[in-house]
């Protein structure tokens, strides 16, 4: 079943112009500025049917353009057979012959990019496909390249030249940035079906191709508005494949998550399954989905199901798949089988999914970071939902910050949280947090351990959402992998609402029994006065027994600036001398043999 949390306090999100609560709007510090890689053209360009009609460009005025009121080679979109855009010196690799069409806007080195702008390039005459021999049985094939940022460009279609449908985007591509991404293939085949959408004796059609921003709501920052551009080559409208059978969703998990790391208390059968649409004009028969584990340690098959044509069935794994509890890696291969043999097998392949049981770790990311949440000028929380099957203490949550110069700015106050899910409202209950803890450099894209004041002793069938977190801005928690709705979670402080993100935090339970808690597990505890402080700091410590303590004072690169030690038992203190050092903010460090504390400490 999937995960889905109700409550009337909760508002799910709808629109991706906040950028904030969507994955990360990418400014121009994040982008790649050199030029693109060569890649090999891709093999999935094949012959599906017959063609009803193509253009390759070779003659402009087949297009009407509509570059928004900009001019000049470096605004909206142009025809011809060069690379004019700041991005790919070699442009797209297509060799029907003819020219290309390409969109830019500017150069982000400049600058220059036009801000609220539409760039159209339609068809000049709509397309007759009854006239051609055809029906509603046919596809928009074309080829394209480009890579994505803050770029919203989609495929559309009208039977008037005013009012357009959009029939295909590329949304499903990657952001390219610092953090990572890809460009797309060179070229890249995109192939939009489109019987779902014509009527059986179709009207003539405009084909079009638009581009503007992702982030309409953020329309007056320059930074949506950068894009490294997109060519269009080989437009083509082709009868469909007399078979074809494409994979339009697929999912994996417990109760509807996905865990990419799993800890050995907690495993659990594991569901598979997958959308499987037809979209060819032949009726598929015995169509089943496999998967099969390590190379055979694990396989599994969904009932066979019949798919009538441009009908949509969900292939469901008869048995879920449970690990053994002990620390291993697993690979999954999926595959989908018919009686017929599919003409176009690119759009049915299924991505193999790689997981790990673990010691301790319980992930949710799929731990390459692309992007991060951040909430601009307002502080926020954010993190993922976690099912627990067996009673376990948790003692720290585990997160990955942003590093980098549009990473988090060190120095940034941020905490951890744990809430449980109330299962009859879906309201999130609080249930412990950390200590204050102030970023240093050294904190930066690794692994950062957040340890809770309070260790927690989880339930079994109970659902918990854990979160990094700050009051104050410069937090950039990185993100890896997508989520489905309402699984992960953001907390606008600004309005005090909780909202539902498409980015996977990364933020991971730890259930390490050596992590020693906040004040470390209760054996010492400390105070630091006067905090802020102009030339001495005076360090109280308690403890229960005989300890000895090691002192570190960190300026926020992390450079130690003041070491020293102190043997307690019951409660002293110490004094550490700082009138030498700079005014500004620093982290007191106390370690004894149990863990360790932090304090945040300014000098005036």
């Amino acid at each position: 079943m999937k995960k889905t949390i109700l409550t009337s306090t909760l508002i799910v999100l709808v629109s991706a112009a906040f950028a904030q609560k969507q994955p990360k709007m990418n400014t121009f510090q994040d982008l790649i500025i050199k030029p693109s890689a060569a890649q090999l053209p891709s093999n999935n360009d094949k012959t599906v049917g017959v063609t009803l009609w193509s253009d390759n460009f070779s003659n402009a005025s087949n297009w009407v353009i509509d570059n928004s009121g900009q001019s000049g080679i470096d605004f909206g979109w142009n025809i011809n057979s060069a690379s004019n855009g700041w991005w790919s010196t070699a442009g797209i690799t297509s060799t029907s012959g003819g020219g290309n069409a390409e969109l830019v806007n500017g150069v982000p080195a400049s600058a220059n990019q036009a801000l609220n702008v539409v760039y159209t390039m339609t068809t000049a005459t709509p397309i007759d496909i009854a006239a051609l021999g055809g029906t509603n049985q046919v596809s928009i094939m074309f080829q394209q390249f480009g890579a994505r940022f803050n770029d919203l460009q989609q495929i559309q279609i009208s039977t008037d030249g005013v009012n357009f449908t959009t029939v295909g985007d590329n949304l499903d591509k990657s952001v390219l940035s610092q953090s990572g991404g890809a460009a797309y293939p060179n070229p890249d085949t995109k192939m939009i079906n489109l019987a779902t959408i014509l009527p059986a004796n179709p009207a003539p059609i405009y084909i079009r191709f638009s581009w503007t921003t992702n982030y309409p709501g953020s329309a007056t920052n320059p930074n949506v508005w950068i894009t490294y551009g997109w060519y269009i080559d080989d437009v083509k409208l082709v009868t469909n494949a007399t078979n074809d059978i494409s994979v339009t969703g697929s999912s994996w998990g417990t109760a509807g998550l996905p865990y990419y790391q799993i800890p050995v208390t907690q495993v659990a059968p594991i569901d598979f399954e997958v959308k499987a649409f037809n979209g060819g004009v032949n009726t598929q028969s015995n169509v089943v989905y496999n998967i099969n584990v390590n190379g055979g340690q694990f396989t599994g098959s969904s009932v066979p199901a019949t798919i009538l044509s441009l009908d949509t069935t969900t292939l469901t794994v008869s048995t879920p798949f449970t690990p053994l509890t002990t620390p291993g890696t697993y690979t999954v291969v999926n595959t989908i089988t018919a009686d017929s043999v599919d003409d176009i097998t690119a759009n049915n392949a299924i991505s193999n999914v790689a997981f790990s049981v673990t010691n301790y770790l319980y992930a949710r990311d799929n731990g390459t970071p692309a992007g991060s949440t951040s909430n601009g000028t307002d502080g926020f929380e954010s993190g993922n939902l976690f099912d627990i099957w067996v009673d376990q203490q948790i003692k720290a949550i585990n997160t990955r910050l942003l590093g980098g110069t549009s990473g988090t700015v060190v120095g940034t106050e941020i905490f951890s949280k744990l809430y449980s899910v109330d299962p009859t409202t879906g309201d999130f209950v609080f249930e412990s947090e950390s200590d204050p803890y102030l970023v240093t450099a050294a904190d930066l894209n690794t692994a950062l351990v957040m340890p809770l004041n309070t260790p927690v002793n989880m339930l079994a069938n109970t659902t918990y959402l854990a979160v990094i977190g700050s009051y104050a801005t410069g937090l950039k928690v990185a993100n890896a992998g997508a989520s489905e709705p309402q699984t992960s979670f953001f907390l606008d402080m600004l309005d005090n609402t909780w909202y539902y993100q498409t980015a996977t935090p990364i933020v991971r339970l730890n259930f390490d029994p050596v992590i020693g808690v906040n004040e470390i597990n209760g054996v010492i505890s400390s105070s630091v006065y006067p905090n802020p402080a102009t030339t001495e700091l005076t360090i109280e410590l308690t403890t229960q027994e005989l300890e000895n303590a090691s002192l570190f004072l960190l300026d926020l690169s992390g450079k130690i600036v003041r070491n020293q030690t102190a043997t307690v038992s019951g409660t002293s203190s110490t004094t550490m001398d700082i009138s030498s050092l700079s005014a500004g903010v620093y982290v007191l460090k106390i370690t004894t043999d149990k863990g360790s504390i932090t304090k945040k400490v300014v000098k005036k």
